[in-house]
């Protein structure tokens, strides 16, 4: 298996995913700081609420931008699965289209995408062992 060096891969898929990621981190974080401030303004009597806040918004920023940086980090590791994987498959495309024989599409341990590889890499197999035939013909 060989190893990547490259952080960006498919730079493109990888800034839409990540930014899926950042987006759907924000939002549940703000609907969470949401519902926990109004219900601590609502529902909590007034001289609690205020001690309350001293103690939750703090918690809740801190909490917030801990979860922000988490989610960007796990977006753009599992956008490295997933980018990974598809530029290999493009560049076998590319070589086969260019007349190269390319072998066995091999991936990393914890990429996705394994089962498109096996299948693109038998449907190569399939077309050289039937491309090999009509040539001896």
């Amino acid at each position: 298996m060989t190893k990547r060096t490259m952080l960006r891969i498919h730079p493109g898929l990888q800034k839409r995913m990540i930014i899926f990621w950042m987006l759907q981190a924000f939002m549940a974080t703000f609907l969470t700081c949401l519902i926990t401030i109004a219900w601590t303004f609502f529902y909590i009597n007034p001289t609690l609420a205020a001690y309350s806040n001293l103690f939750v918004r703090p918690a809740l920023i801190i909490s917030a931008v801990v979860g922000f940086v988490i989610s960007c980090l796990a977006g753009f590791f599992y956008s490295h699965r997933i980018a990974g994987p598809v530029y290999r498959l493009k560049s076998t495309i590319d070589e086969v289209l260019e007349g190269k024989s390319p072998g066995v599409i091999v991936l990393r341990r914890y990429d996705e995408l394994k089962d498109l590889a096996a299948s693109l890499s038998k449907l190569l197999h399939h077309f050289q062992q039937t491309h090999k035939t009509k040539s001896s013909e």
